[in-house]
């Protein structure tokens, strides 16, 4: 089998190619991904195995999951799991493709990782929401993986980079849709002017007047293309943006209120136990890094 040498690598010395029959494998360097085809991996099924990688399960909203569900599963959003090296588990036997399984290599994932935070933490089996425009990424790395083009180690690279970033990224809680970007020039200029200025004090009207639009027909027209209202969709860039600030410990949640936008610290609570069934500061307790 083509790139052996690094599936064992990533998997296992002990894995054959005979284990893998029943997968289609897509390799390249420190990142692989495994698609069933014709059934279960034999190796993922054995007692207590353990990886030298990091390895992300992405399940495909089936009734039959790998593991219970542990967290509220969203509309556009995969259940994704991961599993630090050397960590034994065994995963059930899956006769239909409901899942995908990507191997990255530790050193790679851990110097990308510590871009973000300055300690890795040891995962166990944690579930995270991924979303499902990572599947677009997957198939083009898979259909690049499976071709010989010219210069494909090129492109292979970035895009392995790009994915353990989306996925780093999932983990901390930065999930961004890009299905809810509008190919619209008016709206997707509005989408990109929202994401600078999310802290500051933006009207519908003042987005409207930038869209060089009626309110009522801007309404209408972002609304279309998005999915959510322009109101809506300013107050969910400002909890996205509020998410990333209580992970952290530099400002009090008063503070953040105001760098996010929001009129007030009771405007905020209320915006965002509606949106996480919890205030700031009980998510700032469970989450804070």
């Amino acid at each position: 089998m083509k790139n052996m040498e690094i599936i064992k690598k990533l998997v296992g010395e002990s894995i054959t190619e005979s284990n893998l029959k029943n997968v289609d494998c897509y390799v390249h360097k420190n990142f692989a991904l495994f698609i069933q085809s014709m059934g279960f991996c034999e190796f993922a099924v054995k007692e207590k195995h353990a990886h030298p990688s990091y390895m992300i399960i992405i399940e495909f909203g089936t009734d039959d999951f790998l593991t219970a569900p542990k967290i509220e599963l969203k509309r556009n959003y995969y259940l994704a799991t991961i599993v630090s090296p050397n960590v034994p588990h065994e995963d059930k036997g899956v006769d239909f493709p409901n899942y995908y399984t990507i191997m990255i290599g530790k050193e790679f994932f851990e110097s990308q990782f510590l871009l973000y935070q300055d300690e890795i933490p040891h995962y166990v089996g944690h579930q995270f929401l991924i979303c499902h425009d990572v599947l677009k990424m997957l198939h083009l790395y898979a259909f690049e993986s499976s071709k010989n083009m010219k210069n494909a180690e090129i492109t292979l690279e970035c895009q392995t980079k790009l994915l353990t970033h989306w996925i780093i990224r999932s983990l901390l809680g930065e999930n961004y849709d890009m299905r809810s970007v509008s190919t619209n020039e008016r709206v997707g200029r509005i989408q990109t002017y929202i994401e600078l200025h999310c802290g500051e004090k933006i009207s519908v009207s003042d987005l409207a007047k930038n869209a060089n639009m009626s309110v009522s027909n801007f309404n209408r027209l972002f609304t279309r293309e998005v999915g959510i209202s322009p109101k809506n969709y300013l107050t969910s860039v400002r909890l996205n943006k509020s998410l990333n600030l209580l992970r952290r410990n530099d400002f009090s949640v008063s503070e953040i209120a105001v760098k996010c936008g929001f009129s007030s610290l009771s405007h905020f609570s209320a915006a965002f136990k509606n949106e996480y069934d919890m205030n700031p500061t009980e998510y700032r307790e469970k989450y804070q890094v």
